[in-house]
């Protein structure tokens, strides 16, 4: 283990830890730097719109009730966020002893079929080929994007309407043409990419955390025979 404050580098020599502060940036400056990227996420968070998401988390409680499908996906970190919504939803939420499960994809998680798409056709029908394949009438469809105006998210959106799904994106910006063209738009009002995907985390934990819920409830109720308190 190297020592506190310390590291070495594979082209030799030691670092302390200030020399990591770039050049000519005084160490104030920095810090400075992190408390303006901590209030632009704060005031991120102060835009989610908390009846938008309920609503949203009442979708995902009658796709699982009513067996149908949620559909995510994105691009770059939003992909990631993506993806971590759909793991969540189908290990954390829901008792590992109920047989009732939400069906619920991520389309960012087989590098093989965005590849295959992506070269056989073009990068923006990577999502809407995919939904395609999977969505069917009144299934729930999601997106995240900072932007609002990523082609191959608007393409795939597009697609879901045509099929007949249920539409929501998140966005951040003005919320570009998703924002337009979405049954449901979760949107913050944010200048800066990180803080806009710090916001869509959190409405991504705000739907786990309540369909947990709604989940625990359903199922106790049915074992009582009485309604949760």
């Amino acid at each position: 283990m190297y020592p506190p404050r310390q590291w070495k580098w594979v082209f030799g020599g030691a670092l302390s830890a200030s020399d990591f502060i770039v050049e000519g940036l005084k160490r104030e400056s920095f810090r400075d730097e992190l408390s303006h990227y901590l209030d632009s996420s704060q005031q991120a968070l102060g835009q989610i719109d908390q009846e938008s998401v309920a609503l949203f988390t009442e979708k995902v409680i009658d796709a699982w009730r009513d067996d149908r499908q949620l559909i995510v996906f994105g691009n770059g970190g939003s992909a990631a966020t993506a993806s971590h919504l759909a793991e969540d939803l189908a290990t954390y939420a829901i008792p590992f002893s109920e047989s009732k499960r939400l069906r619920v994809i991520s389309l960012n998680d087989s590098p093989s079929i965005i590849t295959a798409l992506g070269n056989d056709i073009d990068f923006e029908s990577i999502f809407a080929e995919q939904v395609q394949q999977w969505a069917r009438p009144g299934d729930l469809v999601l997106t995240m994007s900072g932007s609002g105006n990523s082609p191959n998210l608007v393409a795939a959106i597009e697609r879901a309407r045509g099929i007949g799904c249920q539409t929501a994106a998140m966005t951040g910006f003005d919320g570009g043409k998703l924002r337009q063209i979405v049954d449901l738009p979760l949107h913050v009002e944010v200048a800066e990419m990180q803080p806009a995907q710090d916001a869509h985390m959190v409405m991504t934990h705000m739907i786990i955390h309540g369909f947990r819920v709604a989940v625990r409830s359903v199922l106790a109720e049915r074992a009582t025979g009485r309604p949760a308190t």
